[in-house]
């Protein structure tokens, strides 16, 4: 048997090993709905896959909830409700280490802080509502082909402007209209 079917087999035998916990993670990293009786079908798998059988700390998951909200903005709402059903039945209150802006966007939509240690101060003064009906942002973001042509018909438009915003992953010169359409599949 040679290397390569060997690597192959321990492979299989890991991802088989780690299914659910792959299964968990891949339907979090892949959200696409904002129904909520989907988002109950993932949190009853993340429940049962990783919470309750003592996988995962209940924390731990409710942090990389939170953590993805950068990569998956579209699905901000969602990602907040997942993470406060899952602070709901197991009670958390507080933790340590929670993005700044997604403990912001927690706290502001349900008035729970959950690291005491943040300085929301610093957040406050940005712009976080660059997604609201109206923006280029926002017709990228729903892939809204006629609008967005509208907003670059418009005199004044700035082809080469850029978009700096926490809600988006970090980057020194912010994103590009292109690098938007990219992010968001548009």
């Amino acid at each position: 048997m040679s290397d390569q079917d060997s690597n192959q087999s321990k492979y299989s035998k890991l991802q088989s090993v780690y299914k659910y916990y792959i299964d968990s993670y891949d339907a979090l990293y892949q959200l696409k709905t904002e129904k909520e009786e989907d988002l109950n079908s993932i949190y009853k798998m993340i429940k049962t896959n990783l919470i309750d059988s003592k996988k995962c700390l209940p924390q731990i998951i409710t942090k990389d909830i939170l953590d993805i909200i950068p990569y998956n903005n579209r699905y901000t709402k969602s990602y907040l409700s997942l993470a406060k059903l899952v602070s709901d039945d197991y009670q958390i209150k507080e933790f340590g280490n929670v993005e700044l802006v997604s403990n912001f966007l927690f706290y502001k939509e349900y008035g729970i802080e959950l690291d005491k240690s943040a300085n929301f101060e610093i957040i406050k003064s940005e712009n976080l509502d660059i997604h609201k009906e109206n923006t280029i942002y926002k017709a990228i973001m729903n892939n809204d082909l006629e609008v967005f042509i509208s907003f670059t018909e418009r005199e004044g438009f700035a082809e080469n402007q850029k978009l700096q915003s926490s809600l988006y992953p970090c980057s020194e010169e912010g994103f590009s209209l292109l690098e938007l359409c990219c992010y968001h599949g548009a």
